[in-house]
């Protein structure tokens, strides 16, 4: 996916964090976010990201609203891809599609003393 001119940046933590399934290496887990954004979109965002693969890779899906600080509140769904970086630490690359826009979302989670975290950038899908 070619990506055009950043949008935003985005940074924070999961709330929560589900397994759903577990079967052999492969895993379908849940986590609940809120990050802030800052740039063009900035605002808040919350939303609910599934990952289904191993602790290695895997696909994902991200189901989200976006509280932006212009007024609007807009719903946006990605799939994507994850993969790990180092132990606790993966690398993530979803299409995001938010009202008439089709975005590029990459980013890292992270885990430290116990809390996941995540960040990463936003930009145009050109």
């Amino acid at each position: 996916m070619p990506v055009g001119k950043e949008l935003g940046i985005y940074k924070g933590t999961f709330s929560s964090i589900r397994m759903c399934e577990i079967n052999g290496d492969q895993q379908i887990a849940e986590g609940s976010y809120t990050a802030k954004l800052s740039g063009e979109l900035s605002g808040t965002a919350a939303g609910t990201m599934t990952f289904s693969g191993s602790n290695e890779r895997g696909t994902m899906t991200d189901l989200g609203v976006g509280y932006l600080d212009s007024g609007d509140v807009t719903s946006y769904k990605a799939h994507g891809v994850y993969w790990a970086s180092s132990q606790g630490n993966w690398e993530t690359r979803q299409a995001v599609v938010m009202g008439d826009q089709t975005l590029v979302v990459e980013g890292q989670i992270t885990m430290s003393d116990g809390v996941f975290s995540l960040n990463g950038m936003v930009s145009e899908l050109t």
